[in-house]
């Protein structure tokens, strides 16, 4: 699990594509006081498995499906991406759950300055803006972020300053895509209400079990 409080950005080394999928060499000193391998990195908001440590940068491989439905098949070396090491159980909870399993991807479809903030406006599909209320959490590109105001096929969010300067938020531009997860919560509440309204019939838990154990009232 992570917080989507990023850790800072990784600079891509390189990029080897094959017929898995995609290996790509990061460059994250900052990192490396304590990432040993096996253990989750968040690339981008992705839950990748570090495979190799040392030097000042780890390697981490993104399969075909995870490439296709996430932005890390656009990756170009050179390039910088969001990096955050899973949270560790005595630390701090500051952002809000974020399990590095992406929903889909959104596109900025405008970025301006209010005062010292950056707003984003992002497009998403309304298959994914139906979890996303305004001043709900959003995490975009890994990192946790509140919604300013959210429609049928977009939602804006509003960057400070320190977020400008700790990530690639400050300089993202129109057209680019970014990763986006939804709060959690949104996806069971949906589902619990669907096992309310049909009984149980989509299948998974029995809706007997969840009411007996208060879910369903």
């Amino acid at each position: 699990m992570f917080t989507g409080l990023v850790e800072g950005t990784a600079r891509l080394a390189a990029v080897s594509r094959h017929t898995g999928g995609a290996t790509f060499t990061l460059e994250a000193p900052f990192l490396m006081d304590d990432l040993r391998v096996g253990d989750s990195v968040a690339v981008n908001g992705v839950c990748l498995t570090a495979e190799t440590v040392g030097g000042g940068s780890f390697t981490a491989t993104a399969v075909p499906e995870t490439l296709r439905r996430t932005n890390l098949g656009e990756l170009q070396p050179g390039g910088r991406v969001h990096v955050e090491r899973a949270m560790r159980a005595d630390g701090r909870f500051g952002g809000h759950i974020v399990s590095g399993h992406i929903d889909g991807v959104g596109h900025v479809a405008d970025a301006y300055p209010d005062g010292d903030a950056r707003v984003l406006v992002i497009r998403v599909d309304p298959s994914l803006a139906r979890y996303l209320v305004d001043k709900g959490s959003v995490a975009v590109d890994g990192v946790s972020l509140t919604i300013m105001r959210a429609e049928r096929d977009r939602f804006s969010v509003s960057i400070i300053p320190h977020t400008q300067a700790v990530t690639r938020f400050g300089e993202i531009q129109i057209g680019h895509t970014v990763n986006i997860e939804c709060d959690v919560i949104a996806k069971y509440v949906e589902r619990l209400l669907a096992y309310r309204r049909d009984g149980g019939a989509s299948g998974g838990i029995d809706a007997a079990f969840l009411a007996r154990h208060g879910f369903l009232r």
